[in-house]
């Protein structure tokens, strides 16, 4: 069965200045395929056309020739059959040549109303042709995968349409993604003593209810002043607040993060309160186990207590017990908190 894919975003390494979590894509798009008995994509993306031309795919491979990029290509290359601008998708959606239709949410803000991007228009007209052609409720599902999703859409489209969330309704990476991962940096544990946050760190553009929370700057300066150094990736104006203090990488050098995550120890994870009320996990967790880090969570107790804190005496005490940790201990530690993760997944009976 083939089913249409659709992302805000592309799924290689692509310098387009915008957020997204491109590199967890393929560990989604497999957790789709596994949950809904997919055996194939067709992949559309919100992005401007002119953009998705100019950092299109080329050559043989998408991702960097080393032990986790070749598991990424081999998925991708499983998975993803052809990559459609607009008008071929809605000619496809018409002919009805998907039985089911996966899209990504898609919904107005500042930067994308200042960019003049129309991602969200592109989202509502894959749902409107997809109800005027006849598709069936079960058949279009809208994945939430930041729980951003306003209420004005449900009253709008909720009759006709099918809403999933990631990670509660079914796992944000599938199993068989997760272990091969996981297989790979296990062989050969070997991480330096940084700690990663990737994300917006000024969120006073957010809508109300999604910024994130306050204690955030204050885990940032006591890291950026500890033996481990801090990386940020973010936009620029975030960037320049910490130039004197952290090593900066932008959020469209993809490349250049892919390296940072393959090689550091920590991946700080401080987000909107709402994601630990309903046990939401978002990207940068799995983004973390898929790169071999260990992911370090403000109030995520119900995925792993010991990578948890609640405050900054608690995330001390884990910061300084990893750096003092040699390879072997630190390979135990990220070790553990896979086998937390892996429980707390079976729990919802989510683990196939």
């Amino acid at each position: 069965m083939k089913s249409l894919y659709a992302y805000f975003g592309l799924l290689n390494l692509h310098t387009i200045d915008s957020p997204g979590h491109s590199l967890y894509q393929i560990g989604l798009m497999d957790s789709l395929r596994q949950t809904f008995g997919i055996d194939q994509f067709d992949f559309f993306s919100y992005y401007p056309e002119d953009l998705q031309k100019t950092h299109s795919e080329s050559g043989s491979r998408m991702y960097p020739a080393s032990p986790i990029g070749n598991i990424f290509e081999r998925y991708k290359d499983e998975m993803v059959h052809d990559h459609l601008m607009l008008d071929e998708t809605l000619a496809n959606i018409t002919a009805k040549k998907y039985n089911l239709l996966f899209l990504k949410a898609r919904f107005r803000n500042l930067s994308t109303l200042q960019k003049k991007w129309k991602d969200a228009k592109a989202f509502e007209l894959l749902i409107e042709t997809a109800i005027h052609v006849g598709y069936t409720k079960d058949q279009i599902i809208i994945l939430d995968t930041d729980l951003s999703l306003p209420d004005s859409f449900s009253r709008r489209y909720g009759a006709s349409v099918t809403i999933r969330i990631p990670s509660i309704d079914f796992p944000g990476i599938s199993n068989r993604f997760l272990l091969d991962c996981v297989s790979v940096h296990t062989a050969n544990y070997i991480r330096d003593r940084n700690t990663v946050f990737y994300g917006n760190i000024d969120t006073s553009s957010y809508k109300s209810g999604n910024s994130k929370n306050a204690i955030l700057g204050e885990a940032l300066s006591w890291i950026a002043n500890s033996e481990n150094k801090l990386i940020i990736i973010s936009k620029q104006k975030d960037l320049d607040e910490w130039t004197d203090t952290a090593d900066g990488i932008l959020r469209n050098n993809r490349g250049t993060i892919w390296n940072a995550l393959e090689s550091s120890l920590v991946m700080l994870n401080i987000t909107k309160d709402k994601y630990d009320t309903v046990r939401f996990i978002p990207a940068r967790v799995y983004e973390a186990m898929i790169f071999g880090m260990i992911p370090v969570s403000y109030n995520f107790n119900f995925l792993c207590e010991t990578f948890s804190f609640s405050n900054i005496d608690d995330l001390v005490e884990i910061i300084k017990y990893l750096n003092d940790c040699e390879p072997e201990d630190q390979k135990k530690a990220y070790i553990h908190f896979i086998d937390n993760y892996c429980k707390y997944i079976k729990s919802l009976n989510q683990w196939k």
